[in-house]
């Protein structure tokens, strides 16, 4: 896709970081000024809230890789053939939206191999890097990390204390590893978890080629941009990530891969019967089911399904007559089945808009100010925004009378493929992308 390769002047400086900087790079995300403004649920996921916890948590991770080092190797002993990694492409998952991606690219990369985290290790040919071990050898430097992070942060590294032990041994851990098992490149599809950013920096300082393919929509607190090579979705994420700080080596805008198989298979329909109400652990469990009981007894003509993400283990009391998704079913599955979703803070928003869904962001919860529109759907004019439960209501019912026919075509900045000769060969771009770098 010529016409939209880009290309940046910045290259990497591939001296050794200082282990202090290495480290503010590793947890980039988390000081980032995110988790001042997420609600609880996703602070805790970091970090825990209370003194105590904390150094529970702290203690209980000692004492945690002590046990994985010894039963991991049992429990996984079917995934530890390292011997398939040796001068081959890693195709590193830790979800599953990133294997979502990443299945794109093995169908078109026999070679490549799945390094897969162990909470996320699902198939048979997953191989699971084991470095639990070499980690708990390397938390000596706690101390000094710890230091440089109060340094920087002050009173917030306090705060933090856990999130910043979890980190500590990962990047040399990953350093060890890539040496022993010498990839011929690793392509990530996250760029701002712990241990991708461990194995990315670890690579990136024993010059290993690093690619990486987005597989969501990227907000204001991600890292910038330090692979050699990034396969983007469209120049709206370009932009994002160009605010976000320099970008270093080569972009190429792709569309999105795990769209491809779904091109073809836009809604049709000229008014919206049917509606999606997609929530995350952002969103307040109580809140949702307001919107919910408050809907149907307006709208009862229409037909309501919701979808949870499906990493929320949360229950919700669905009022009688609304569906609900299973957490089996996937998004674009899901997505087929409406004319019009409504949704805050997530990708969903786009991923409806290419199947030529409507969609509507609301907040169930007021988000703080640094978090509301986080993606900058409604602010790029890809969605409408619905103020309050009356106005959502009234932004419905106008769809249920006309609803757009090209509700796609408000994608192509987000979207470089919308209404071109390469949508729905976005797996096949990626793929020439990544040879044309590693042969050339």
């Amino acid at each position: 896709m010529k016409s939209k390769r880009k290309s940046s002047k910045n290259t990497f400086n591939n001296e050794k970081l200082p282990l202090s900087e290495v480290y503010f790079s590793i947890l980039q995300f988390g000081f980032s000024g995110y988790l001042e403004t997420a609600p609880q649920t996703i602070r805790e996921l970091f970090s825990a809230v209370s003194g105590s916890r904390r150094i529970f948590n702290i203690i209980g991770r000692f004492v945690a890789l002590l046990v994985k080092a010894i039963y991991y190797p049992f429990k996984y002993r079917q995934h530890l053939n390292y011997k398939k990694l040796t001068n081959k492409p890693w195709l590193l998952i830790t979800s599953k939206n990133n294997r979502d991606v990443l299945s794109i690219l093995k169908k078109r990369l026999p070679e490549s191999v799945y390094l897969t985290y162990e909470a996320a290790t699902s198939e048979p040919e997953d191989i699971v890097p084991l470095m639990h071990a070499r980690i708990w050898l390397c938390l000596y430097r706690f101390p000094f990390i710890f230091k440089n992070f109060y340094k920087k942060y002050g009173q917030k590294a306090w705060w933090h204390i856990d999130y910043i032990f979890k980190s500590v041994g990962q990047y040399e851990a990953c350093c060890h590893f890539i040496r022993k098992h010498q990839p011929a490149y690793i392509v990530f599809a996250n760029d701002h978890s712990i241990f991708p950013r461990a194995l990315l920096l670890a690579a990136r300082s024993l010059n290993v080629p690093t690619i990486y393919i987005q597989h969501a929509s990227v907000t204001p607190y991600f890292p910038p941009l330090a692979f050699d090579l990034s396969l983007l979705e469209g120049q709206a994420t370009l932009d994002r990530y160009r605010q976000n700080g320099p970008v270093y080596g080569e972009t190429r805008l792709i569309g999105m891969p795990k769209f491809d198989a779904f091109s073809s298979l836009r809604n049709t329909s000229e008014c919206v019967t049917r509606v999606g109400i997609c929530c995350n652990k952002m969103d307040v469990a109580e809140d949702v089911t307001a919107l919910m009981v408050y809907l149907k007894e307006r709208l009862p003509q229409i037909t309501f399904t919701f979808r949870p993400h499906p990493a929320d283990t949360r229950s919700f009391d669905l009022p009688e007559g609304v569906f609900r998704s299973t957490k089996e079913e996937k998004i674009f599955d899901f997505l087929q089945r409406q004319d019009l979703i409504i949704a805050g803070n997530t990708s969903t928003h786009l991923e409806a808009i290419l199947l030529n869904v409507e969609s509507i962001y609301y907040e169930f919860s007021p988000y703080p100010p640094d978090v509301s529109d986080m993606y900058g759907y409604h602010k790029n004019q890809l969605v409408e925004k619905g103020n309050n439960m009356q106005h959502l209501t009234e932004l419905i019912e106008n769809q249920t009378q006309r609803k757009d026919k090209e509700v796609f075509k408000k994608a192509q900045y987000h979207n470089s493929t919308v209404g071109t000769e390469y949508e729905g060969k976005s797996g096949e771009l990626a793929v020439g992308y990544i040879k044309t770098f590693i042969n050339g």
